[in-house]
């Protein structure tokens, strides 16, 4: 047999976003069922990790999720990186949500019931340190946290950044 070496998946962590929402929107019901939401971003949304550091621009994007009839969630979002640098980076994210969400009650740092949160994003890079984004395959896991109570951080999810090298 072949050397399967080459065909080894491989990756290493990126960076991690914290994505703060500011306002919620849903168009419903659809023509076959589910329904289309509107979420914008919000302000203090961070950006860190080993390989990308700075904010995401406040207030500049949002996601329009499509709730389909059988819950599945079709992420489709859009949004700038502002690089500790300054440089501006323009991301497009889309991916798959289906799952429980934490339930009401439940304290902030309760353990997470098992869902799946998974997105790819493409991202428009200007021509620097940053333009490795421009030419990698990058996968994201993501968590929401949704704000249930009084008292509780923002409604925000955080996301997991993996190049896969």
């Amino acid at each position: 047999m072949s050397d399967q070496s080459d065909l080894a998946l491989r990756y290493e962590h990126a960076f991690d976003v914290r994505i703060n929402f500011d306002k919620r929107w849903v168009i419903a019901p659809l023509p076959g069922g589910g329904s289309q939401g509107y979420t914008s971003v919000g302000a203090d949304c961070l950006v860190s990790g080993p390989r990308l550091n700075g904010r995401l621009v406040d207030f500049s994007g949002a996601d329009w999720p499509l709730v389909r009839a059988d819950g599945v969630v079709e992420l489709n979002a859009h949004y700038m990186i502002e690089a500790d640098d300054g440089a501006l980076i323009y991301i497009r994210n889309q991916g798959y949500v289906h799952g429980p969400l934490r339930a009401p009650g439940d304290p902030e740092d309760a353990p997470s019931i098992p869902r799946y949160f998974r997105c790819t994003p493409y991202f428009r890079a200007p021509v620097g340190p940053h333009d490795w984004l421009n030419r990698t395959v990058i996968v994201g896991v993501g968590a929401r946290r949704p704000h249930v109570e009084p008292g509780d951080s923002p409604d925000h999810s955080l996301f997991r950044y993996y190049a896969i090298t």
